[in-house]
């Protein structure tokens, strides 16, 4: 077990920031002999989940993409919220994200750009931004429990936005996973809002959120309409997954 952990380890640490690595990088990050890193970076590479792109250099492998493809085509998740998504975007021009949590790391499992001629990009959420800098992330940190949020604060005690004091961020979380909704700028792009709500299935618990991205100039002139747009699709998802809330 200890070495699958250290596989899924070494794979997270692949990013759209840092898609290629060296081996010493790589060993360094992981606190691990270089031999002990090269043993099982050549034993990935010979079952595809790593490639070798130059003299001790790595990126993913093509069994990763193989692997997403399958992962999106046939996720029930994926499969039954996009329709909905779809109509969402074609009736209100905006971007859309279906994304889930995957220990501290925000993953995008799906994404529809925004049709107005001024849109967010489908990419705002993949720029290897931290769970914290997004309001979707948080609302996804306000229902992962005390020990996954304990964790995630101190592995980011200096992260370059910093997190908020602690009575304030709890209160923030609280009402978030209160009300399974969130809402307001992204770190990196403060002309930009964010709104987010959890997504429910058949026995409540919440298991993955939705986001529309909007202009703040188009947000700012109808707020509560665009609140309403996505809580009710939230809505239309959980029940499609089983949720009988209300």
């Amino acid at each position: 077990m200890g070495t699958i952990r250290k596989v899924g380890d070494i794979l997270r640490l692949f990013s759209e920031n840092d898609p290629e690595l060296g081996l010493s990088e790589i060993a360094r990050r992981m606190n691990l002999s270089t031999s002990g890193t090269h043993d099982l970076m050549d034993e990935l590479r010979k079952i595809g989940m790593v490639q070798r792109v130059g003299r001790g250099r790595y990126r993913l492998g093509p069994m990763i993409a193989s692997l997403y493809r399958v992962l999106i085509n046939t996720s029930s998740l994926v499969d039954t919220s996009r329709p909905i998504l779809e109509r969402m975007v074609k009736d209100y021009g905006e971007t859309v994200h279906l994304t889930v949590l995957d220990r501290s790391r925000l993953v995008v499992a799906d994404a529809i750009e925004g049709w107005k001629a001024l849109r967010v990009a489908r990419g705002i959420l993949d720029q290897g931004l931290d769970v914290h800098e997004t309001p979707v992330g948080m609302l996804h940190l306000s229902v992962a429990g005390e020990a996954r949020q304990n964790a995630y604060w101190g592995d980011h005690t200096h992260a370059r936005t910093p997190l908020l004091p602690p009575e304030r961020r709890t209160a923030e979380l609280d009402d978030m996973a209160r009300r399974g909704f969130a809402e307001g700028p992204i770190a990196t792009e403060r002309d930009i809002v964010c709104l987010a709500a959890l997504l429910r299935n058949h026995t409540e618990i919440p298991l993955a959120a939705i986001s529309i991205c909007i202009p703040r100039s188009r947000y700012d002139e109808q707020p509560r309409a665009y609140r309403t747009i996505c809580q009710t699709t939230a809505a239309r998802i959980s029940h499609e997954l089983g949720s009988r809330a209300t």
